[in-house]
């Protein structure tokens, strides 16, 4: 019986020993960095914010994100994370906060920026207050941030599309929405569809030949942006209309919306399997009840049993 016992003891201490020691594998290996994070410009130039997990699962993010003086942005499009913003990135303000409901990505861009060099010198885009959040447990996984920093040749003059103008009335918002194709083309004639997630209530405008809808007397709060063209559904985004600023600037960039094999439906099997610290827990405890079945049946067994356990 003795033996038993001590057989379980060191099955648990063994078992106890993966259960800590595998916490190592689950160290942070998860990048936000820009790309590129170098170059020397002249003119327009466009830079994506990519969250590599590099093995990581992750669905929760938010980074502060601020640029030199001498750069200013001329269009801001989301990339493939597919993130229901809480915070949302802006040509005004490209600081974000968003979750994936139900899902997770392992790579994925958060936002493509159209950057005009208006001095020369050095620009800069710095990120700080980072963070990145497992899938599954809610642990901070980010382990490296990488600003942006390029040498800017030549100064041209900021397009006067920047120039965006408040058409609607005190304490309500301005929303110019862009929709783009491949290469940032923009898509004319597509339908935008704003449903504000708090009353129900629906906005629909239609983009023109910039591929930019125009929406005006908006009120604070969620709203689920969907793209159609004709009658097909081809992109969809939840944005957060708020901020001391009025006047928003957003896009949507339709050929990263289509398709992300990156992008998976949680099953039960993936959910359980997101934390492997869960999975040895459960191999601890159904060893150790193995073990206290086996010795009760043997014990039942009467002498045999007891014989069987004196081995």
């Amino acid at each position: 019986m003795g033996k038993i016992y001590k057989v379980t003891a060191l099955i648990f201490f063994i078992l106890c020993l993966i259960f800590f020691t595998s916490q190592n594998s689950l160290a942070a290996n998860t990048t936000m960095i820009f790309s590129p994070s170098t170059g020397t410009y002249d003119k327009a130039f466009s830079v994506s914010l990519v969250i590599n997990g590099n093995g990581d699962k992750f669905n929760a993010v938010q980074a502060t994100v601020s640029l030199s003086n001498n750069l200013a942005i001329q269009d801001l499009t989301y990339g493939d994370c597919n993130f229901s913003f809480l915070k949302t990135p802006s040509i005004q303000n490209p600081t974000f906060e968003g979750i994936i409901p139900g899902s997770y990505s392992t790579k994925c861009a958060v936002f493509t920026m159209t950057l005009i060099p208006i001095a020369k010198g050095t620009g800069s885009i710095n990120i700080s207050k980072a963070t990145v959040r497992r899938y599954g447990d809610a642990a901070e996984v980010l382990s490296l941030t990488q600003n942006g920093s390029y040498t800017l040749s030549a100064a041209i003059s900021a397009p006067t599309s920047m120039q965006l103008k408040n058409t609607s009335k005190t304490d309500l918002y301005t929303l110019y929405f862009k929709v783009s194709s491949s290469n940032l083309t923009p898509v004319s004639k597509a339908s935008v569809i704003l449903n504000q997630i708090s009353s129900k209530s629906q906005t629909q405008g239609t983009t023109g030949n910039s591929g930019v809808a125009h929406f005006s007397n908006l009120v604070q709060g969620l709203y689920d942006v969907v793209i159609k063209e004709d009658v097909n559904k081809v992109g969809e985004e939840v944005i957060n209309v708020t901020g001391s600023n009025n006047v928003l600037s957003l896009g949507i960039n339709l050929t990263t919306q289509k398709s992300n094999p990156l992008m998976r439906k949680p099953s039960l099997l993936n959910s359980i399997s997101s934390n492997p610290l869960f999975i040895i827990g459960i191999l601890i405890i159904g060893i150790i009840l193995g073990v206290v079945v086996a010795v009760v049946v043997l014990k039942l067994l009467g002498k045999k049993g007891d014989k069987l356990l004196n081995l």
